[in-house]
């Protein structure tokens, strides 16, 4: 064997060995691998492999400010007959420049993910949620629609991790909600019994986020776009007489339409207890108003 050939054989077991010995080797970037792509549920130091699954029960509340009705239409059912009216776009803008429009919910669900490939997932969730929406809200004119019984809550996500520095990572993240109260409770100054009313609420989100791994706690920071959605109907009783003077009921079905979108920004930490559970706690912050616990179990 000439010396050249010696030299080259030796050169390549010279790049070969240790690049080996690296991939085997633990180190902070398998570590900022393994945050979960799951940014609306939790961050957290748990394998994030090709096929990993895992669960997470949770809770979450939530405050969303600045509502705008978008339509409206009043369908009337009459003794005389039936008729509906909408409103113009004048009195659309007259009651965003007037009235308030907001809700609140109070949420309890399991999440369920799965890694499709390294770092990037989906997961859904379901649950239970009480709603509380405010609209007409002014000095003396608020109505609010409450869930009188928990209602349906749905959602899914979809999301990705990628290492951009020896312990820093990135993660964007796109999730959809979608919740229908059925019926409802109302309250409201009119003076005239609702007899009946549904709340069908649905939004997506747009997440980034820096998370840095310290031991077994990971803090993180991101900022997020929103888009709301919601769709109040309600039905008013009205006694009244007609033409013979007898005594019958008209009905007034009152059909809303109202969407906000926001930035925000938002902040959480992970903790992890072992290898396969962890706790997370997250704030979002100034609309929506949120915050979220939970704890994640990786099966």
């Amino acid at each position: 064997m000439s010396k050249l050939t010696k030299l080259l054989l030796l050169a390549l077991v010279g790049c070969v060995f240790p690049l080996h010995s690296k991939s085997q080797t633990p180190g902070p970037g398998n570590q900022i691998l393994s945050v979960t792509a799951n940014v609306e549920a939790d961050v957290s130091h748990s394998t994030q492999k090709k096929g990993t699954f895992f669960i997470t029960p949770f809770y979450e509340f939530t405050r969303f400010k600045k509502l705008e009705l978008v339509s409206h239409t009043n369908n009337y059912m009459l003794w005389q007959g039936e008729t509906s009216y909408d409103f113009t776009s004048d009195e659309i803008k007259k009651y965003n420049d007037n009235y308030g429009t907001e809700y609140t919910n109070s949420m309890t669900a399991v999440k369920v993910g799965y890694q499709l490939v390294d770092g990037l997932g989906v997961s859904g969730y379901a649950g239970v949620n009480h709603f509380d929406f405010k609209s007409w809200v002014s000095e003396g004119n608020t109505q609010t629609v409450s869930t009188k019984y928990p209602a349906l809550t749905l959602g899914l996500s979809v999301d990705y991790v990628k290492r951009i520095g020896e312990k820093l990572a990135a993660m964007a993240m796109g999730s959809y909600n979608y919740c229908n109260t059925g019926t409802v409770a109302v309250d409201n100054n009119s003076g005239q019994d609702i007899t009946s009313s549904s709340l069908k609420s649905m939004y997506w989100e747009m997440n980034l986020v820096l998370a840095y791994p310290c031991r077994k706690l990971l803090p993180y920071v991101g900022v997020g776009f929103t888009q709301q959605f919601v769709n109040s109907v309600h039905e008013e009783k009205i006694p009244t007489t007609n033409n013979q003077g007898e005594e019958v009921f008209n009905y007034t079905e009152f059909n809303s339409h109202f969407r906000g979108s926001a930035f925000y920004g938002f902040a959480g930490v992970s903790y992890r207890f072992a290898q396969n559970l962890s706790i997370y706690a997250r704030s979002s912050f100034l609309n929506p108003l949120r915050a979220n616990v939970g704890l994640r179990i990786v099966l």
